[in-house]
């Protein structure tokens, strides 16, 4: 008699629908001639800039530097992510659901200059 009732609890799990995923924003890459470290210091120079907003800088291994982008509330807005590669480098930016607005354009203006 215990089985039936198992198998049933495991169908009706199996029914249930899966848990929703949060949204991780959305990401951009762009080029830069800069460094790393330069495209590094020009993101979060740009990101100071914006009213409200904070900016870390911080190396990745021996190459790559990352810049977490914060609202004054402490809530990540953006994480940039500069890896060398050859001549150039190349930028990721995970621009959060925090960003309620147009994201791309976040990340555009967050590498204006860089």
């Amino acid at each position: 008699m215990r089985r039936p009732a198992a198998l049933l609890a495991l169908l009706a799990a199996a029914c249930a629908p899966a848990p929703e995923r949060p949204d991780p924003g959305d990401r951009f890459t762009m080029r830069t001639a800069l460094t790393p470290y330069a495209a590094a210091i020009c993101i979060a120079r740009n990101a100071r800039g914006g009213a409200g907003t904070t900016a870390e800088e911080r190396t990745v291994g021996k190459s790559s530097t990352e810049v977490v982008v914060r609202a004054g509330r402490g809530e990540t807005l953006a994480v940039a992510r500069i890896d060398h590669e050859g001549t150039f480098s190349s930028a990721t930016i995970q621009v959060t659901p925090a960003v309620r607005a147009d994201r791309e354009g976040f990340a555009r203006a967050l590498m204006s200059g860089c």
